[in-house]
């Protein structure tokens, strides 16, 4: 079974040096691009072990540089049902690894972010720890717990990512919960602030989206 494995998507891929730093913390990874998100390793001089896509954003010559060096291609055609960052998850999700992370799939295109975030209800259901991951923050889905350690100070956002999470309790937060409902579509989660060394989310039911900064108040631009 692989133990790990990290997609490189087509999008924004953020500050090079953190994820050299985050895939030393990760260990022994499979790791697939899609197409165009070959361009971010080269910059690292890092070859990927799989390439997915339509390869719209890759010259042909550097697919037959990566064949023959070992990666394998999978191509598929450019009128296909689902985006590369999907197609690259689906082949993730049959290898049943441990954990996805996903780069590259957030900011730029709204309706390509939006897409990426869905895509974590996909590793969900699948029952495999599917993350997207830039060098400001995470996404993840919780229907059960999760905790944070030596993360004081940092905002996490929670979303309802199903039509009610009930039973929501948070410890360790500046506002703290305890058995509270969440709707889809109310925005009470945001900005939530981590305020003890150890901290704690809880659902007793439904679909939890949770996007954790990394760092205290450093943040995208934003409105």
């Amino acid at each position: 079974m692989t133990e790990n494995v990290i997609i490189i998507s087509g999008g924004r891929f953020g500050d090079p040096i953190f994820f050299k730093k985050k895939i030393a913390e990760i260990g022994a990874a499979l790791i697939i691009t899609c197409d165009g998100g070959v361009r971010h390793l080269q910059q690292l001089g890092i070859k990927p072990d799989v390439i997915i896509g339509d390869m719209d954003s890759i010259e042909p010559a550097q697919l037959i540089s990566y064949s023959t060096q070992g990666v394998k291609i999978i191509k598929y055609p450019a009128n296909k049902d689902f985006t590369d960052t999907e197609l690259a998850l689906d082949y993730a999700l049959n290898l049943k690894p441990t954990a996805i992370y996903i780069w590259g799939a957030l900011g730029g295109r709204i309706d390509h972010t939006l897409a990426n975030i869905f895509l974590l209800r996909k590793g969900q259901k699948a029952g495999i720890k599917t993350y997207l991951i830039d060098e400001y923050c995470e996404a993840f889905i919780v229907d059960k717990k999760a905790s944070f350690v030596d993360a004081k100070g940092v905002t996490v956002s929670l979303f309802a990512f199903s039509p009610q999470v009930e039973g929501l309790s948070l410890s360790g937060f500046v506002y703290p919960l305890k058995g509270a409902v969440l709707t889809m579509g109310e925005s009470l989660g945001v900005s939530n602030i981590i305020n003890k060394a150890h901290a704690k989310i809880s659902v007793r039911a439904g679909n939890l989206l949770v996007i954790r900064y990394w760092q205290k108040g450093i943040f995208p631009e934003a409105l």
